[in-house]
């Protein structure tokens, strides 16, 4: 059994397992969240919601809340400039009934950061440890960050940002192996992960000779508090050896995909099994086309989700045969009909036991691949948009 099949906790909520869908802007919804799930993902997430939007009640944020009554865990990210605005909107959550959240401390882009939320905060210090405290207030829900290694790779303060973190009675953290000045062509830093995570362990080893007086000094610090705390690793996992190599070389105890489950739910699968055996034809398909009418049920027969479901079958459309000719087609479909007859035909061309990703079709998915980045940074995406508004 691999090691990310086990059961794991995050406070009271047990996951079935370590490995979990990171809350993607423009990308979450139900729709790819059920694929995942359905493929092994131990939690997912209602994609960055901004504080400030669910303050005033904003509609487009209050949809994006929406849960398929087949998701029996799910958890929601926010992010905010205010300490007391982002303890706000996670009440608001807790009411909802999202049975985890995170607090967003690490998205880089810049429309978010310029506006105090995301990566910004890593810049103010004390506004991590007061967020998380007041944000602890108003909820028993998991609690949990999102951060990166720093804000440039001049003023890395991941150690710094853990311990604010771990004695502010949050239950999981998850660190990006970037700072948020370095792009996707900047290998994940896989030791600089290693470094927060090892700020726990030392902080463990110190509690357990604290004695009796010197833990009355500080309320923060409880007899094994840390070691229930769960540190998740987070970059360039795309396949098993890569999420192995996360985990043997940062002592994480879970990984989050990202980028890695664009076009390639399998991951989660893979993960679980312990090799990277990619899906046959026929399972590509199979995948494909219940996403397709996932995206029916939640969003309707209208010509949004076709327009919304281009991106996601665009990132599908690789490692088999006649590929490009099916990408070109794909991009231009207006109704979710078209998709399926698109697929329908191109599938009369391959053999339902064709491997993807074999042979001449096999490619090595680097570090450099970043399907998101016209979404996000070039387009300078924020949280709550609607797409239909930057033009997919």
């Amino acid at each position: 059994m691999s090691v990310f099949n086990i059961p794991i906790m995050i406070g009271n909520l047990k996951l079935k397992n370590r490995v979990f869908l990171a809350p993607l802007a423009g990308v979450s919804d139900i729709p790819m969240r059920r694929i995942c799930q359905e493929l092994g993902a131990g939690l997912t997430y209602v994609e960055m919601l901004s504080a400030t939007a669910i303050g005033y009640k904003n509609k487009r944020t209050f949809e994006m809340m929406a849960r398929h009554s087949s998701e029996e865990i799910l958890g929601v990210q926010v992010t905010g400039s205010k300490a007391e605005d982002v303890a706000k909107s996670v009440e608001v959550l807790d009411k909802k009934g999202f049975d985890t959240i995170d607090i967003n401390m690490g998205c880089p882009v810049k429309k978010v950061v310029n506006g105090g939320c995301g990566s910004g905060i890593l810049k103010d210090p004390e506004r991590i440890t007061e967020t998380l405290l007041q944000c602890r207030k108003v909820t028993d829900k998991p609690l949990s960050a999102k951060i990166r290694l720093g804000y440039t790779r001049e003023n890395v303060n991941v150690q710094n940002t853990v311990e604010r973190i771990l004695n502010s009675n949050a239950d999981m953290y998850t660190i990006h192996g970037r700072t948020r000045s370095e792009n996707y062509a900047t290998p994940v830093d896989l030791s600089g992960i290693k470094s927060g995570v090892d700020i726990q362990l030392k902080l463990n080893l110190q509690n357990s000779h604290n004695s009796v007086s010197q833990l009355e000094k500080n309320s923060f610090l409880n007899e094994n508090k840390f070691n229930h705390i769960v540190s998740v690793g987070n970059g360039d996992i795309f396949c098993y050896e890569s999420a192995l190599q996360m985990k043997e070389k940062t002592n994480c105890d879970a990984v989050m995909i990202s980028r890695g489950a664009l076009g390639n739910p399998w991951i989660f699968q893979q993960i679980l099994n312990g090799k990277t055996d990619h899906p046959t034809f026929e399972e590509w398909k199979d995948v494909v086309l219940r996403h397709i009418q996932y995206q029916e049920e939640h969003f309707g027969n209208v010509p949004l989700a076709a327009i919304l479901m281009r991106k996601h079958l665009l990132w599908y459309a690789k490692g088999f045969q006649f590929m490009k000719s099916l990408r070109e087609t794909l991009n231009k479909i207006s109704t979710l009909e078209e998709a399926r007859y698109v697929i329908e035909e191109f599938s009369k061309n391959i053999p339902k036991n064709s491997i993807r990703f074999n042979g001449a079709f096999q490619t090595e998915v680097s570090h450099k691949y970043d399907p998101k980045f016209e979404m996000d940074r070039q387009l300078d995406r924020g949280v709550c948009h609607d797409e239909t508004e930057i033009g997919f």
